[in-house]
């Protein structure tokens, strides 16, 4: 039953995963879903290490079974079947790293074209330290600013130090631009920083898969072992049951002669006796 579920959810974590792919291959900044392949992440990432909580439950099934069945073909089928799964599982947790290494190359790509084609003409350097310290002032106040009179153009502004109305909403857009490019840019750190440390998650399982393999790798040597044991015991009984067959067969003859002698002496003692 533990081996059935364990079949079934790595299905589902394949289905997963091609998706995952699919998402995680697409490189224009226009088809990327960042929301989408990070949920997907996170759940592919608790499934393998729910499989991988599983499949070592397995094998401690199957070392209870080595202690407690006499049979050698289950066993021999319980680790077969231990290691097959085993196996998947290492190869589903190399495709995801794969994965996350072309997904982490995508970012860096889509991050070279945004600064390459970006729309933001001027950094924050060219934006005075008032202007920055109070954007959030201008930009909440962006109604009023844009209903002054005209003829109120040549007067000082407190906050731009005699700027125009032009020249304040000019400065609001470049505020609000840099807001929005350092949100994606910090998004993107985070998302590197995700699939960082999802990737040394994966080692920790890849690690654990090489232990589980390893102790697998003694049990199907000792097996193996007890096999060629086996045949050698078997070999030995061959030999000795054509032994006894050559001496039954000895025996037989001699019987046979002892049974003829007797024959011929009771036909010699019946007709000269008679």
């Amino acid at each position: 039953m533990v081996a059935k579920m364990i079949g079934k959810n790595i299905a589902s974590t394949y289905a997963k995963l091609e998706k995952l792919t699919m998402l995680a291959k697409k490189r224009t900044l226009f088809d990327d879903r960042p929301q989408e392949i990070q949920e997907l992440t996170y759940i592919i990432k608790g499934d393998l290490n729910a499989l991988n909580q599983h499949i070592a439950r397995l094998q401690e099934i199957s070392k209870d079974q080595r202690r407690t069945v006499s049979g050698k073909h289950l066993v021999s089928h319980s680790s077969n079947m231990v290691l097959a799964l085993q196996s998947k599982l290492a190869s589903m947790s190399t495709d995801f790293k794969q994965i996350l290494e072309v997904r982490t190359e995508n970012l860096k790509h889509q991050k070279s074209r945004r600064d390459q084609f970006g729309q933001a003409p001027v950094s924050i350097s060219s934006v005075s330290p008032a202007t920055a310290k109070q954007g959030s002032l201008l930009l909440s106040e962006e109604n009023q600013e844009v209903s002054i009179d005209m003829s109120s153009a040549n007067d000082t502004s407190p906050l731009l130090g005699g700027g125009s109305t032009s020249q304040r909403i000019q400065t609001q857009q470049q505020l609000a631009i840099y807001d929005e490019s350092d949100n994606y840019v910090q998004q993107r750190a985070e998302t590197m920083q995700n699939i960082e440390s999802t990737i040394v998650e994966l080692g920790g399982i890849f690690q654990q898969l090489a232990h589980m393999v390893k102790e697998q790798e003694e049990i199907v040597e000792r097996i193996d072992t007890n096999i060629q044991d086996a045949e050698l015991n078997i070999e030995a009984a061959h030999g000795e049951i054509l032994k006894y067959f050559q001496s039954v067969s000895k025996n037989r003859w001699l019987m046979i002669k002892i049974f003829g002698v007797l024959i011929f002496f009771f036909i010699f003692f019946i007709v000269f006796m008679t």
